[in-house]
């Protein structure tokens, strides 16, 4: 006969006792028991968790700050969200969206790097660019910013914040508006 312990029989495979109806195999019975609703619910609850996760990230990132940084964040979600959804459904090629992510994380370091250290709630004008597309902005290209330092005018129509390497070398230029 069977002289296993009760945890032994609970443990048994389907196969042991193919005799029994469905519902009274050992493995069977405690999958449809209440461990399965426990999943249902564990798995309904971290979908439900990761989408207001978004929301409080962005609650606890934007604590502190004014009206202005705070609707950048927001601006800088959306744009996020966007580009999840557009390479979710292969409407841009995964380079692009590398390169316009890591642009997104630039532009919202520099507006808070800003913001921190002027303690000003005002969102600058920054315009970040790849190596390749500052001809765009700048006659001369990358040639023209050789040798400017942080803070210095580039044809009295940009000033250089700086640059930084992610994969490929970026430049944040800021928009010199006229008075």
């Amino acid at each position: 006969m069977y002289n296993k312990s009760r945890e032994d029989y609970h443990n048994m495979t389907i196969c042991s006792r193919p005799w029994l109806p469905l519902h009274r195999r050992p493995a069977l019975r405690t999958l449809t028991s209440g461990s399965v609703r426990a999943l249902l619910a564990g798995v309904c609850f971290s979908v439900l968790y990761s989408g207001n996760l978004k929301h409080v990230a962005f609650a606890a990132q934007s604590k502190g700050y004014g009206p202005e940084i705070k609707s950048f964040l927001e601006y800088v979600r959306h744009e996020e969200t966007e580009l999840n959804f557009q390479i979710e459904h292969k409407e841009i090629a995964r380079k692009d969206y590398v390169r316009s992510k890591t642009r997104l994380e630039i532009l919202k370091e520099a507006v808070l790097n800003r913001a921190r250290q002027t303690g000003q709630d005002l969102v600058p004008e920054y315009h970040v660019v790849a190596a390749d597309e500052v001809e765009e902005l700048i006659p001369g290209g990358t040639d023209a910013l050789k040798g400017v330092k942080p803070g210095d005018v580039v044809l009295t129509k940009w000033k250089y914040v700086g640059s930084t390497l992610r994969g490929e070398k970026f430049f944040i230029l800021e928009r010199l508006v006229d008075n």
